[in-house]
């Protein structure tokens, strides 16, 4: 082969290379940010979704907690939401699996969070239910503290939600040798 066809070859080798070796990690490191925001973005959808249901369920256990409706007017709002935890509790195990948060800092732990205080309340309402006096009293003081609870919960869920987002909004730390990212 002559030179007049080598060179612009080995040229073209020289230039392409590191081309596309660039295009390629753009497009790894563009789509990792992606997911991260994606995962973000699910996190802070299911936080307002859990925040919103346990905003409306707050309203109706703060009047049976100040007496101004019966535990019966509660029954439906309260059935409503122990249905609709389990769901929540299964999504947000899917996004702290995303982001690797395990045991008691993830999303799903405040999640039972609020199931075990709608319980706490369902248990108080039941109680009040009883024609017994003594069980009327142990019944409000269980949805004072089922409430107490469930607003705790609540907060922690909008914190939590709002924690993964921003931490999938953050950049994050690369090693110093361009191909090896967080090594």
């Amino acid at each position: 082969m002559s030179t007049d066809v080598l060179l612009p070859l080995a040229i073209f080798f020289i230039l392409g290379v590191p081309i596309l070796l660039l295009l390629w990690r753009i497009f790894v490191v563009g789509g990792r940010l992606r997911r991260e925001a994606q995962h973000g973005r699910a996190a802070l959808d299911l936080a307002r979704r859990a925040d919103s249901s346990l905003a409306e369920l707050s309203a109706v256990v703060d009047e049976l907690r100040r007496r101004r409706t019966g535990p019966e007017a509660s029954e439906a709002s309260l059935r409503a939401s122990a249905q609709a935890l389990p769901r929540y509790l299964v999504e947000a195990e899917a996004v702290d699996k995303q982001i690797g948060a395990t045991g008691k800092g993830g999303l799903r732990a405040e999640i039972e969070r609020a199931q075990r205080a709608v319980e706490l309340i369902e248990h108080g309402r039941a109680l009040m239910l009883t024609s017994s006096e003594g069980r009327i009293g142990e019944g409000e003081t269980a949805v004072k503290r089922g409430y107490l609870n469930l607003i705790h919960a609540r907060e922690a869920i909008r914190a939590r939600g709002a924690e993964i987002a921003a931490a999938a909004g953050a950049p994050k730390t690369t090693d110093p040798r361009w191909h090896a990212p967080n090594r």
